[in-house]
């Protein structure tokens, strides 16, 4: 088993291999909060979607996270949440949620990287996660901010991100960790292909450490197998399928260490999407994500 070992009170470093030949050395990666600092959400997350029954939906699953893409929708107790701003203003509305949320985790923008979502170039987004990050720590000094969710755990993107942000304000930009979404999506690519799911995340880690920020914690905010339901021309496939992809990689992301926090996806409303948690009750898909989470929740 491959694993991102590493320190309490001393460095250790290892070498480490993954299958096609991505060698990296790590640290494990240790979030130490002061008592005063806010705390880490926990290892098991979802996506959701804003509903009235949300509150029981994520009881359902047991003791998760969660982010539903918005800032300003009521949020559910019990459950830690991460809050998204994409193109919203920065006004009265984001401040005075950023005022009654201190030490929030706030994540700026979804997958920039893709044309399909926010649609940025690395130098405007840069420049956006700039504005709303000056913005919110104005308001909290306490928050906790995280780039958008890198399509493809793009490393590759992340790197012209963080060069241009250099560029335009002559430093590197703080962040409270980096966050990827890993779907296998590419034409020719099995979506199901755990190998490559994991290629891609351990290629992020190597970055990060080589960058010098491997003691980030690394945040998966969406993955999941998304077109086994029948959309996008793609045919309807097994759902055990998934669940033995769920099992399988969450399995890995739980005993090896590469990343820290990771959110499925979609806990509800589905739609023509694969995956979805929640319909009238658990489904099969949340079931085994709820047997997960009894199973790993804790390091």
């Amino acid at each position: 088993m491959i694993t991102w070992r590493g320190y309490k009170g001393s460095r250790r470093l290892e070498r480490l291999a993954l299958g096609l030949g991505v060698v990296a050395m790590a640290l494990c990666v240790l979030v130490a909060c002061g008592s005063e600092s806010p705390p880490s959400p926990g290892r098991f997350g979802v996506c959701a979607e804003p509903a009235p029954k949300l509150q029981a939906q994520l009881d359902a699953v047991g003791d998760i996270w969660y982010y539903d893409y918005h800032f300003a929708t009521a949020s559910v107790t019990g459950h830690q949440r991460l809050f998204m701003i994409r193109f919203q203003p920065l006004d009265e509305t984001l401040e005075s949620v950023v005022r009654a949320n201190p030490g929030a985790w706030w994540v700026v923008g979804n997958e920039p990287n893709d044309p399909h979502q926010d649609n940025l170039s690395p130098e405007a987004y840069a420049a956006r996660f700039h504005e709303v990050a000056e913005f919110i720590r104005r308001v909290d000094p306490s928050c906790q901010i995280l780039p958008a969710g890198l399509a493809d755990a793009d490393w590759r993107w992340a790197r012209e991100f963080r060069e241009a942000y250099r560029r335009r304000y002559g430093r590197y930009p703080v962040m409270a960790g980096w966050n990827i979404h890993n779907y296998l999506l590419e034409p020719g690519v099995d979506p199901y292909d755990v190998a490559e799911f994991k290629r891609r995340i351990v290629a992020f880690r190597h970055w990060m450490l080589e960058i010098g920020e491997e003691e980030k914690p690394l945040f998966l905010t969406e993955f999941g197998v998304l077109y086994g339901a029948g959309c996008c021309d793609r045919p309807v496939d097994p759902p055990e399928r998934t669940v033995a992809f769920m099992r399988e990689t969450v399995q890995w992301l739980a005993t090896t260490g590469y990343v820290q926090h990771w959110a499925w996806f979609i806990l509800n409303n589905a739609g023509e999407f694969n995956g979805g948690l929640y319909e009238e009750g658990l489904t099969l898909y949340g079931q085994a994500y709820r047997d997960l989470v009894q199973q790993y929740a804790a390091p």
